[in-house]
């Protein structure tokens, strides 16, 4: 009996031995590896890290507008590389932190360009490092630029970097309308863009203003501070030309250089 007993604890601890392997791999390798799988094979690295005998195939830069979390525009500079490799999408963001939200729009942004270009990108590594003053540029409004700048790398062509384009874009690479687009075009025109496509529907912007006005009345002043909303014209209120466009197809054409 006592023999019985002491087999029957051996299998229990063997039994338990094996459940904690199972967990520490589920918890310790396991969880990396879905992770990686979920996002594409995504991989965070310095670009100096691909390998030197990758041969480069295509490259384009453009100009992304953008909106610090301060609310002010900006602009931050996107290059697209396309190398040889292995079908992954490879991130240098040495100088601004990305949000998952603009990650997502890497992906999506490469999605749609396979598509616009008709190409497999199975055998080539997509580097996409971005450059900006800023910590961190929030939002999902890149996504159009990034599948532009991708479908002009993949095709090997040259890029007009007098243009830019802001909105949401969708998986069939229609573009939907985003915000902020009057301070985007400010921080455009500052940095000598000629023309700004935005979404089809927001040529026109809604401008918000604040006006304080005082009276005295002996030694008492009163203020009172009023907020004004009134339509505007991107185009005449900033001085840069305006395109709406809907669809990724359709803005392409502005930004390849014949």
């Amino acid at each position: 009996m006592f023999l019985a007993f002491r087999d029957h604890m051996r299998r229990e601890l063997f039994i338990g031995a094996i459940l904690a392997i199972m967990l520490a791999y589920i918890f310790l390798i396991g969880v990396p590896v879905i992770r990686l799988e979920t996002e594409e094979k995504t991989i965070r690295m310095k670009a100096e890290d691909v390998p030197a005998e990758n041969p480069r195939y295509g490259t384009a830069k453009i100009l992304l507008p953008a909106i610090e979390e301060d609310g002010n525009g900006t602009m931050a500079w996107l290059k697209v590389e396309v190398n040889q490799g292995e079908g992954r999408i490879l991130l240098e963001i040495d100088k601004i932190s990305f949000l998952d939200n603009t990650q997502d729009s890497i992906r999506l942004g490469k999605l749609v360009a396979e598509g616009l270009v008709n190409l497999d990108t199975g055998n080539y590594d997509i580097i996409y490092s971005v450059d900006a003053d800023v910590s961190k540029i929030e939002g999902p409004s890149a996504g159009p630029a990034i599948a532009i700048a991708t479908a002009i790398a993949l095709q090997n062509k040259t890029i007009n970097d007098s243009v830019v384009i802001s909105g949401y874009l969708r998986e069939d690479g229609t573009i939907e309308k985003v915000s902020g687009l009057l301070v985007k075009a400010e921080a455009a025109k500052t940095n000598g863009v000629k023309l700004f496509l935005v979404p089809s529907g927001q040529s026109i912007q809604i401008k918000t203003s604040t006006e304080k006005t005082c009276d005295s009345e002996g030694l008492t002043t009163f203020c009172e501070t009023k907020k004004t909303r009134e339509k505007v014209s991107i185009q005449d209120e900033v001085g840069i030309d305006i395109v709406e466009v809907k669809t990724v197809s359709e803005a392409l054409k502005y930004f390849i250089v014949d």
